[in-house]
């Protein structure tokens, strides 16, 4: 008898799990603390300032270099640092700081970072779009230059025209010619 009931109570939970994977996927990405900023330094290699203490050695990070064509790359997380890694010198409050291996001559401009997701990153158009939350419409990635540095952002869909997740300024520390439109830093 008592095996019956068990039995009966795994069909049941077995059913209503079945159900619920059936549904909406899971919104479980937290933009907050899967997004930072990565760089590479002249004289440290790669840096990551990002929101999020806990990230360990060896995670699998990808930089989403956010150019005309943009592109995205492949790093693994080296250790979490004590200090500011970073040239930002207005690093966000809260930030902790990671390295990453940069090959020798390796160059980019500062970049966003995506911890904790791998899969589906795909090129269109040299734009780069992924799946982040999971409802269905693909993430893009936007940067472009105010006066004296750089707005990094992600966007729910197409960039500029739809809802902002995320947004971090870089402080360039020299002049540039802006081309970031109100959409890009206005909250």
């Amino acid at each position: 008898m008592m095996r019956k009931v068990a039995s009966l109570v795994a069909v049941a939970l077995f059913t209503v799990n079945t159900s619920a994977l059936a549904g909406e996927k899971k919104k479980n990405f937290n933009y907050s603390s899967q997004i930072g900023v990565a760089e590479v330094t002249p004289t440290s290699g790669g840096c990551l300032t990002i929101r999020n203490p806990y990230i360990r050695e060896n995670q699998k990070i990808k930089l989403v270099i956010a150019g005309n064509q943009q592109k995205v790359v492949e790093k693994k997380i080296l250790k979490k640092l004590k200090a500011s890694c970073s040239r930002n010198p207005d690093p966000p409050a809260g930030a902790s700081f990671y390295s990453f291996p940069a090959a020798e001559g390796e160059y980019f401009e500062p970049s966003i970072a995506v911890v904790g997701f791998s899969d589906g990153f795909k090129i269109v158009k040299d734009k780069v779009r992924v799946d982040l939350d999971g409802d269905g419409a693909a993430e893009s990635f936007r940067s472009c230059t105010s006066n004296e540095g750089l707005h990094l952002t992600v966007w729910a869909g197409e960039d500029l025209k739809s809802k902002r997740q995320w947004h971090e300024y870089y402080y360039l520390g020299y002049d540039v010619v802006p081309s970031c439109k109100p959409a890009d830093y206005k909250e």
